[in-house]
């Protein structure tokens, strides 16, 4: 936090969404303020509007911030299921280790690249088809996240100690595996 001492360095939106992504991690969503981030990076609450115009647009540098921890492999899998696969296996991945944006990880922000629906309408799907398939991948991979994170406690009391023990590991193995078969179902489904 600031220390009342005046700030020597210009201040950049690459250090704000920065700061405000640390403020998330460590206290939560509700705790994302203007007030609250100008006395974490020691300005007046005022100055940050000469970087960011509102609050909106402070949550969706967040969350490019947070997506650009992402590491999708280059070259790009050729094969449209693996490379559905990859993208959405390192989406799982961050979206853990910042389970306090859970609730904004569906929205998209104007720097997001091409949309994976625009893309599944290309490989040939229907929009309908193309639009649940979106969906679904998005729903899956959210509600896993959510479900293997510490936000979300377990209803697991009343299962034997074994069971107890494995409904707690929510293992990427089993998110790859349930994505794969969502992706080739669909595609098996728009062959026939």
């Amino acid at each position: 936090m600031a220390t009342g001492k005046r700030r020597e360095t210009p201040l950049t939106k690459d250090e704000l969404f920065e700061r405000a992504l640390t403020i998330v991690d460590t206290y939560g969503l509700e705790a994302l303020t203007m007030r609250r981030l100008a006395l974490d990076v020691g300005v007046e609450a005022a100055s940050l509007y000469h970087h960011i115009p509102n609050k909106d647009a402070l949550l969706e540098g967040v969350l490019v911030r947070m997506r650009a921890e992402m590491r999708i492999p280059d070259p790009l899998p050729t094969d449209w299921v693996e490379l559905m696969v990859a993208i959405f296996v390192e989406y799982r991945r961050v979206l853990t280790m910042h389970p306090n944006l859970m609730q904004l990880a569906g929205r998209r922000v104007e720097s997001d690249p091409d949309s994976g629906l625009v893309f599944l309408v290309q490989m040939g799907f229907s929009d309908d088809a193309a639009v649940e398939l979106w969906q679904s991948m998005i729903a899956f991979t959210i509600g896993y996240s959510m479900m293997g994170s510490a936000n979300v406690p377990s209803d697991t009391f009343d299962l034997p100690e074994d069971l107890q023990r494995r409904m707690a590991e929510w293992r990427e193995a089993t998110f790859e595996r349930t994505l794969r078969v969502i992706l080739r179902g669909y595609d098996d489904a728009r062959h026939q």
